[in-house]
């Protein structure tokens, strides 16, 4: 059965209808390009978690209101083929404003088929840029890498 799910577009604040399998926004780079490790590409996405229904950010315990953010983390092992298979992975990170005011982001495992990804919830000032860093080691890497990426949030 398919849902109409949130996709974040190349525009911050725009987004685009696409169908999938869940209501949690599908992890996308903002560009649509993956970021490459090695074997493996991350997907992932940052959005106003009132994007997501409110059934289910309760099914996966994220909190969810104008001030609330969601990141979306998403690995692939595309050592076979260009599709590649989800797997699971290390994910841990934090975000910063411009007052270099870190905050941790506590990531939580979701499995939905063959899909797999990791969601973290954060709280964000109206207008406020955030700065991520989230390093992600996938499973059967020796190493992790740090994604770093900034996006302005608004309520």
């Amino acid at each position: 059965m398919a849902y109409s799910v949130l996709l974040v577009s190349g525009v911050i604040g725009m987004v685009n209808p696409v169908m999938a399998e869940s209501q949690i926004p599908e992890a996308r780079v903002m560009n649509q390009k993956p970021i490459q490790m090695g074997n493996y590409q991350v997907y992932f996405s940052a959005f106003n978690s009132t994007f997501v229904p409110p059934g289910i950010a309760e099914q996966y315990n994220l909190r969810r209101g104008g001030r609330y953010g969601i990141v979306n983390i998403a690995i692939r092992d595309v050592s076979s083929d260009e599709l590649g298979t989800a797997v699971t992975g290390k994910v841990s990170g934090h975000t910063m404003n411009l007052l270099t005011q870190k905050s941790s982001l506590k990531f939580s495992e979701v499995k939905e088929g063959s899909a797999i990804y990791y969601l973290a919830d954060f709280t964000f000032s109206d207008e406020e840029l955030l700065k991520f860093a989230i390093d992600v080691k996938p499973q059967g890497s020796a190493r992790s890498e740090t994604l770093r990426f900034e996006q302005t949030f608004y309520h």
